[in-house]
């Protein structure tokens, strides 16, 4: 009886297998390593360029100098996207997240999102559709303060007031609505480091100043021209007096 054939040919591809595979770890350790050295030297160059000009080098999270500022809000800030980023972008790197509509609670999930960036300051716009919509005052007011605590690491947070000048005649309640959601957020906010953007008071004086440049809202909620270069520079106001 003829003996098996022998099995070689299977064993070795299985040796030139096992050859691959080694192969493959030893230059996936290698490259690994390289990349970790890159970063590496990333890192101590730009720690080495803080400690010898504090003032230029940034070893916080955030693109070289420039602070990461992350904007939330409605309608407003959709709008207004452009005017930001004109009016920022040369000292702050800027993300901006508006939802036309949205209530303070629908934006939370957004403000998740962006909180794990880790921004150095934060503006959050919110509160108007609120307002609008009659939504109940103190289930907006737990989500503004759940929105605040995702953005407890952000060196400066701002918020804006909404607008009190809101006018419409099937809903003569809306101006008290809004003095009364400013007055919890304001209460909200009282002992945390959280600085006020006024936009309702903005908007007054500039009202009471004749509307110089024209009106500054479209409907008495949303920004014309005027009203989005006014909101802007208030923002940049704040953002620069961040310490």
């Amino acid at each position: 009886m003829a003996a098996p054939a022998p099995e070689a040919p299977e064993q070795g591809s299985r040796v030139l297998a096992s050859v691959a595979v080694l192969v493959a770890l030893l230059l996936v350790v290698a490259c690994g390593g390289i990349a970790l050295r890159g970063v590496t030297d990333r890192w101590d160059a730009r720690r080495t360029a803080f400690e010898q000009h504090p003032s230029v080098a940034d070893p916080e999270p955030g693109p070289g100098p420039t602070d990461d500022v992350v904007l939330v809000g409605d309608s407003i800030t959709e709008q207004t996207e452009p005017v930001f980023h004109e009016t920022l972008d040369g000292g702050y790197h800027v993300r901006i997240r508006g939802r036309g509509g949205y209530r303070v609670e629908e934006m939370e999930p957004y403000a998740i999102e962006l909180a794990t960036t880790k921004p150095e300051q934060v503006v959050i716009n919110l509160g108007t559709n609120d307002v609008l919509q009659g939504f109940p005052i103190d289930k907006s007011a737990q989500a503004f303060s759940r929105m605040i605590d995702e953005f407890g690491s952000a060196r400066c947070l701002h918020v804006v007031t909404v607008n009190q000048n809101f006018f419409n005649e099937r809903d003569p309640g809306l101006p008290s609505r809004a003095l009364v959601f400013n007055l919890d957020i304001r209460r909200l906010i009282a002992g945390h480091r959280v600085n006020v953007i006024d936009w309702s008071a903005a908007v007054s004086a500039y009202n009471d100043a004749g509307s110089p440049d024209g009106p500054i809202t479209s409907d008495t909620v949303h920004p014309t021209e005027a009203g989005r270069k006014l909101l802007a520079q208030l923002y940049k106001t704040a953002l620069d007096s961040c310490t």
